[in-house]
Formats: C-alpha cells, structure tokens, sequence
C-alpha cells in the first residue's frame, strides 16, 4: 500500500495559526476587551447575591493579573511587578467601595465608571508595549498620577466605612492602607522615571502624613465619603508637588495651583456635607 501522505504544512498567514501576528493581535485585544465584561457581570453578581463576593473578587484579580502578564508580553519580572500595582489595587479598592453603597443607580454607574478606568490603563499598557509608535508621551504617568488619587478615594472610603459602620479593628485597617498606599506611591513614582533612592523618604512622609490625617478625620461628624475626599486632596497635593520637585519643576505658581484647587475643593465639600 502507499505511504500516507504527510500532512499539510500550517499556513503562516492564516488566521487561526497560532504564530501569524495578526491572530495573536486580536487574541490580545479580546483578552483585553473581556476586562470591562467580566467586571460589570461579576459586581452585577455580587449585587444580586453577595455571597458570590468571594468568589467573583477572586477570579477578576486572577483575570486581571493574567491580562497584565499578556499585556506585558509574557515577562515575569519586576518591570511586569511594578504595572500590576495600580491595576490590582484599584480594582480591589473598588470592589470594596462599592460594597458600601446605597444607591442602586450610583452601584450601577460607578460599576460602569471603574469598568472602564481599568480598559483605559490596561489598554495604555498595551500601547506602551506593543505600538511604542502610537504612545504619547506622559499619557501613561498622567493617567496614573489621576486613577491613584481615585484609588485612594475608594481606599479611604472603605477604611471610613469599615471604622463607622463594621467597627472594624481601625489599626488594622490603616495598617492595611498605607501598605497599599506605599506600593501605589512606589509605582507612582517609578513610572515618573524617579529611582526609588530619590523618593522613598517622600514615600514614607506621605504615607505618615496621610495616617494621621484619617485618624483627626475619624472623629469629625462627617459621613465617610467627605472623609475620605478631604484625605484624597490631601494625597492630590502632595503627589502633585512631590513629583515636580523630584523633576525639578517646582515653583510657587505650580504650588499655588495646588493649594488653591485643594482648598476650593475642600471648602465646597464641607460646606455642602451633612454634619451629625
């Protein structure tokens, strides 16, 4: 009988072949996209039942963490180390503040808002490491420098909220915090292109700063949200004016903005709270 015949050799340009880049590009983008879904179906879950809280808060920082290693083309090393911070923590603090709130229509909106915060810094990581091309420069240390201060408020809030309405231990639950806080400030400061020996004291000062400021924050008759805002300005300012004079560019017009926006903020805040 005759010989079988071999089988056709893969065709490199076709789709479905694994080492055709065109097919490894749209598995990326669908990992990717799957981000922001899984995200509003699994706190939709949550809502709905929350004795999934477990389980769904696991399997999206699993997805999250994988979605990073693909987005940082498989590497494991401290470069894929440092991007996972920000993701990691400001999903987890999400998750957290949302379990504090009331409202049907802010969980679905703020849902929807967190969702899609988590594509936009995933996707500028994908930017930054696979169309160097495209990246506009400072967009990555601008989005973080903005979706830290928003980690912090959801941080905050939830260790407000834990203190108030949980009575949970508040030394645990600060100790807790600032940990996050730290590795946050770390990547903050690294993806400004800072070396750690340059910015670890304005690490450690700002983390002490901030300590002591929920602890006064904790005994004033305000709700938690407004607590945690007047931390989050706080954080705004520091960071702000941290970062410019480790770059040397600090002057007093570039404080002076910061200050000015802090206090304004902070004025019609407590103005408009609900003092009890």
């Amino acid at each position: 009988p005759y010989p079988p015949y071999p089988p056709n050799p893969p065709n490199p340009t076709h789709l479905t072949n694994p080492n055709n880049p065109l097919y490894m590009f749209v598995l990326r983008r669908l990992i990717l996209w799957l981000v922001p879904i899984l995200w509003i179906l699994g706190l939709e879950l949550t809502k709905s039942n929350v004795s999934y809280f477990w389980p769904v808060i696991i399997v999206l920082l699993v997805y999250l963490l994988f979605t990073c290693f693909v987005v940082c083309k498989g590497r494991l090393d401290k470069t894929f180390l440092r991007f996972i911070i920000l993701p990691i923590f400001f999903g987890a603090s999400g998750f957290v503040f949302l379990l504090f709130s009331v409202s049907a229509i802010f969980f679905h909106l703020m849902v929807l808002a967190i969702a899609l915060a988590l594509y936009a810094l995933l996707k500028q990581y994908f930017t930054f490491f696979y169309f160097p091309f495209k990246y506009q420069p400072y967009s990555l240390e601008s989005l973080t420098f903005y979706i830290g201060l928003v980690l912090f408020y959801f941080l905050f809030s939830g260790v407000f909220a834990s203190m108030t309405l949980l009575k949970f231990n508040s030394t645990l639950a600060l100790l807790v915090a600032l940990t996050i806080v730290g590795l946050v400030l770390y990547q903050f400061f690294w993806v400004h292109k800072i070396i750690w020996r340059a910015s670890w004291p304005f690490v450690v000062v700002i983390c002490l700063i901030l300590f002591e400021a929920t602890i006064v924050l904790s005994y004033l008759p305000v709700g938690y949200y407004v607590s945690a805002f007047i931390v989050t300005l706080m954080a705004y300012v520091m960071l702000g004016t941290s970062r410019a004079f480790l770059q040397n560019m600090l002057n007093r017009k570039l404080v002076t903005s910061y200050l000015l926006v802090a206090s304004i903020m902070a004025v019609i805040v407590l103005f408009s709270a609900r003092w009890s």
